[in-house]
């Protein structure tokens, strides 16, 4: 078992796994400005998440080796998805996702049996979330990959777990504590300076 804050602070250091990666196996050294901000980054998250309790070794190396992975396949989408359409990368990539969890689900583990609904507002629940949650993201998502380098992708969506936060406080009312307003406001202002740091830099090739 883990904390939920320890969780998303190890996981959301995948940032610095595909700045790595690429750097030792495609060649592509990071702009100065993304060794600049990626720390202020992965800080505001840490603060943003709160006092990080502890974790299980088990449970903190599977977020590890999630984070490792998912950095490969942020590097493997934004190589692959070049030479193809938006729409028919997008389709391909879910309708692998959505073999790759009935194919999970085949296999007799208990945590991992699926359990349907019983009533047609959790189906509707369902089907919203999966449109507005899952599908339209993963299209800002690819089409975002599209037009950036990996590394600078990554570093952007560090503001995921702000946004999360941010949204808990106006929709469920949850508190905001000194604690994730100053964390939040590091990542903000993080990821301010390095787009506009990003808008000056001179073009180059987002294909390579």
């Amino acid at each position: 078992e883990i904390d939920t804050s320890l969780a998303i602070v190890l996981w959301y250091i995948y940032p610095l796994f595909v700045v790595a990666v690429s750097w030792a196996i495609l060649k592509k050294r990071p702009r100065r400005n993304v060794f600049i901000a990626l720390p202020f980054t992965l800080a505001g998250i840490a603060i943003t998440a709160g006092q990080l309790s502890g974790g299980s070794g088990s449970a903190i190396a599977l977020v590890m080796v999630s984070s490792f992975l998912f950095s490969f396949y942020i590097i493997s989408l934004d190589k692959a998805g070049r030479g193809i359409g938006l729409l028919t990368n997008v389709t391909v990539l879910t309708i692998g996702t959505v073999i790759g969890y009935w194919i999970v689900c085949l296999f007799p583990i208990t945590p991992l049996e699926p359990v349907f609904p019983t009533d047609t507002r959790t189906w509707g629940l369902i089907v919203v979330l999966a449109v507005f949650g899952t599908t339209a993201p993963f299209l800002f998502s690819v089409a975002g990959l599209t037009r950036l380098e990996a590394a600078t992708y990554s570093v952007i969506t560090t503001i995921e777990p702000v946004i999360g936060i941010i949204v808990a406080v106006i929709f469920l009312s949850e508190s905001m504590s000194l604690g994730r307003f100053v964390g939040a406001a590091l990542v903000i202002g993080a990821l301010i300076g390095f787009s506009v740091s990003e808008s000056r830099a001179p073009a180059t090739p987002a294909h390579q």
